[in-house]
């Protein structure tokens, strides 16, 4: 899975901190530098641990600068997504095409009640306050649109 950067790079953001609604995804690369480690020999010294009668001694091995592997530079970028948040003038849009969705479901909701009553099956009288319905949700559809534009 892909890291993911706020838009300028500078921190890594965690999945479950972020809202669809409010940003999107973008895929980039960020380049990493790592410097070239100079090899340090181990250093240390022997150190008695035990004394025997016969003169004999046991050892240890005592590390006092551990040792450093050598490594060259390396350069390297890697694949990642950045969480553009959206402008206030998209979250208007974005709000307002919404409403327009949940519009045009409920006229779509509404629409065998309309071919009901164009084929008589619904007297005007029962298909009053739907026709104000769908009249009145395409009307504000009608205004939404022309406050996108």
């Amino acid at each position: 899975m892909k890291k993911i950067y706020n838009q300028e790079k500078t921190q890594e953001l965690n999945l479950s901190e972020l809202s669809e609604e409010l940003g999107y995804l973008k895929s980039s690369t960020i380049h990493h530098h790592i410097d070239a480690v100079e090899g340090v020999e181990e250093q240390g010294h022997y150190e008695v641990v035990a004394e025997y009668p016969n003169g004999g001694k046991d050892v240890e091995w005592i590390i006092d600068v551990p040792g450093i592997e050598a490594k060259p530079a390396e350069d390297y970028d890697e694949e990642i997504d950045i969480y553009i948040p959206y402008t206030e003038e998209e979250l208007r849009k974005r709000n307002i095409e919404k409403r327009i969705n949940e519009l045009k479901g409920l006229l779509y909701s509404t629409d065998y009640k309309a071919v009901k009553f164009a084929e008589g099956e619904l007297t005007e009288e029962e298909y009053a306050s739907i026709r104000d319905l769908r009249r009145a949700y395409r009307a504000e559809i009608n205004e939404l649109e022309k406050s996108l534009q």
